[in-house]
């Protein structure tokens, strides 16, 4: 049985997902920091990745497109907050066009924080994904934010038997 769950709470526009992986924590962190990596389990079933670049640093940009089988594509740009490997990574959205940001971003619509916590040589990750609304957490929900998450997180469990 996999250790995974998503939580949704009442009172904070929060959705928390969490699974525990047979990995060491610093390998973990690394999968979450390195492209070549990422690519190969990040989003749902089918998905590709013809952008992946990370300045993984406090004020380092995350741009990445995620491409599905009919040829869509769904950019996204992100900023990193903190970075403390092997145990935390805090990120927010940011706009897709760098001239609109000068000296400060526009508030966010959501702030990730993944926790890697080393169980006994296993790794629970724990990412709590926090919108700025609990009504733009719920349309996230109703969208199936947090089982293409888990589908990442099967994906990544799979390409963690290749490693």
């Amino acid at each position: 049985m996999t250790d995974q769950s998503i939580e949704v709470p009442s009172d904070d526009p929060a959705i928390i997902i969490a699974r525990t992986f047979e990995a060491p924590r610093a390998l973990m962190f690394k999968l979450f920091t390195d492209p070549y990596h990422l690519v190969r389990f990040w989003g749902p079933e089918g998905s590709t990745y013809p952008v992946c670049e990370m300045d993984v640093r406090p004020g380092g940009e995350w741009r990445l497109t995620m491409r599905f089988a009919d040829g869509s594509e769904y950019p996204t740009n992100s900023v990193y907050l903190e970075i403390t490997p092997p145990e935390r990574i805090v990120y927010r959205d940011a706009p897709l066009d760098r001239s609109q940001w000068q000296d400060s971003l526009a508030p966010a619509q959501m702030v990730t924080t993944i926790q890697f916590e080393d169980v006994g040589g296993k790794t629970r990750i724990v990412a709590t994904v926090r919108a700025n609304s609990i009504d733009a957490r719920d349309m996230a929900v109703k969208m199936g934010f947090g089982q293409m998450v888990m589908a990442s997180y099967a994906r990544l469990e799979t390409y963690l038997t290749t490693l």
